[in-house]
């Protein structure tokens, strides 16, 4: 399991569909706890980022919820000079996509591209749209969109 305290745990690697190499940085946090964060640099288009062991608590009266953050720097290709990440941020993730006993010990495979992240677990698949940001701000713990 990713940290003490969780009953289960899983694996995630996330696919570049971003057409370019890009710096992935990925964020989960299991209710109130502190956020799990991991960062890779210039992972080719088609490549995986990862791993990200995440840690979660299933089972009777076990009522926490996950929620996922994705910043991209996209580095060249058609995209290049161009950041995009999800809702939230790499501390304060926004996106609820919720681990069950069935994603326990299994390696998830996410995806992501400029438009769409994709969350796909065992236990069913959740997406969310990619806002444009600041470059700066998208390997921070601080994105957030551009208007």
């Amino acid at each position: 399991m990713a940290d003490s305290g969780y009953n289960s745990g899983a694996t995630i690697y996330v696919t570049n569909n971003t057409g370019g190499n890009a710096n992935i940085h990925l964020s989960h946090r299991y209710s109130d706890d502190t956020s799990q964060q991991g960062s890779w640099s210039r992972v080719p288009n088609g490549g995986n980022a990862g791993p990200l062991s995440v840690g979660f608590n299933t089972g009777f009266l076990r009522t926490g919820q996950d929620y996922w953050w994705i910043g991209v720097e996209v580095l060249d290709g058609p995209n290049g000079g161009s950041c995009y990440s999800s809702k939230g941020s790499a501390d304060s993730p926004g996106k609820q996509c919720t681990l069950k006993s069935d994603d326990n010990g299994k390696t998830l495979h996410f995806s992501v591209d400029t438009e769409t992240f994709v969350m796909t677990e065992m236990s069913g698949s959740c997406s969310t749209g990619m806002s444009a940001v600041s470059c700066a701000l998208a390997n921070s713990k601080d994105a957030e969109e551009i208007s």
